[in-house]
C-alpha cells in the first residue's frame, strides 16, 4: 500500500503533465512562414500548352481567391501568367530531399526556379516525386511543384485538381492537418493523395480552424507592403 500511493501521485503528475503538453501544442500555429506581405503573381511552368494540369491550376488560384473573399479577407492570389518550359526534374527531387533532411524553412530556392519571372512558380513537372511547395528563406518567392500526370496517383478522376490546390494552401502559410476529409490533410497522418479521388469533380473542404488561422495571417484590414 505504501508503494502504491507514490505510484499513484506519479501517475497523476505524469497525465497533468501530459495535459498540459497537449494544451501546448495546440496553441501553438500550424501555418508555416515567411508569409505573403504582397499580392504574390503566379507562374505556371509547363513544356506542353495542353498540359491538362493548367486549367486546374487557374481554378485552384480561383478556389483560394474565392476562400479568402469568403472569409473577409482582402488577400489574393495575384494574375496567373503561363511559361513554356520545364524546371530541371533533378533540380525539383534534390529540393524536395532537402526539405525532408533540413526542414521547411532553412531553402535556397535552385537557380532554375528563381530565374523564373513571379513570385509563386508552379512547376508542372514530368517527374515523378511527392508534389511538394517549398518557400525561399527571405520569403519572397515560393515554389509548388507537381508530379507527373502519368503515374500514381495523379491518373485517378478529382486527384490532381486537389493535389494542386494542397500545395497552394501551404503556399499561402497551411500545413498539414490529420482529417482525411479535408484538403490539407497530411503527413504525419496517413491521408495520402489517393483520398481525394472521386468520379466528381470537387475540392475537399477547409477545416474551420484553417480558415481562422488564414484570416489571422491575412486579416480584415490586411495591405500589401
Amino acid at each position: 500500500m505504501r508503494l502504491l500511493r507514490p505510484l499513484m501521485k506519479l501517475a497523476l503528475t505524469l497525465a497533468i503533465l501530459l495535459t498540459l503538453l497537449r494544451l501546448e501544442a495546440s496553441a501553438q500555429p500550424t501555418a508555416r512562414g515567411p508569409f505573403w506581405t504582397r499580392i504574390p503573381t503566379v507562374t505556371v511552368v509547363a513544356a506542353a500548352a495542353d498540359d491538362p494540369r493548367l486549367p486546374l491550376v487557374r481554378d485552384a488560384v480561383d478556389f483560394w481567391n474565392h476562400t479568402f473573399a469568403e472569409i473577409g479577407s482582402p488577400f489574393r492570389l495575384g494574375p496567373v501568367v503561363i511559361v513554356r518550359g520545364e524546371i530541371p526534374v533533378g533540380d525539383l527531387q534534390l529540393l524536395h530531399q532537402t526539405i525532408v533532411d533540413n526542414g521547411y524553412n532553412k531553402v535556397l530556392l535552385p537557380a532554375s526556379v528563381a530565374a523564373e519571372p513571379g513570385d509563386l512558380i508552379v512547376a508542372l513537372s514530368d517527374g515523378d516525386f511527392i508534389s511538394f511547395c517549398a518557400r525561399s528563406a527571405s520569403g519572397n518567392k515560393a515554389l509548388v511543384a507537381i508530379k507527373t500526370m502519368r503515374g500514381y496517383p495523379m491518373t485517378f478522376p478529382n486527384v490532381a485538381r486537389n493535389v494542386i490546390a494542397h500545395e497552394i494552401g501551404h503556399a499561402v502559410g497551411l500545413s498539414h492537418n490529420s482529417d482525411p476529409a479535408m484538403l490539407m490533410c497530411g503527413r504525419p497522418a496517413s491521408c495520402r493523395p489517393d483520398a481525394f479521388a472521386s468520379p466528381k469533380e470537387h475540392y475537399f473542404p477547409l477545416t474551420a480552424g484553417e480558415k481562422n488561422e488564414l484570416l489571422m495571417l491575412y486579416p480584415g484590414n490586411w495591405k500589401a507592403g
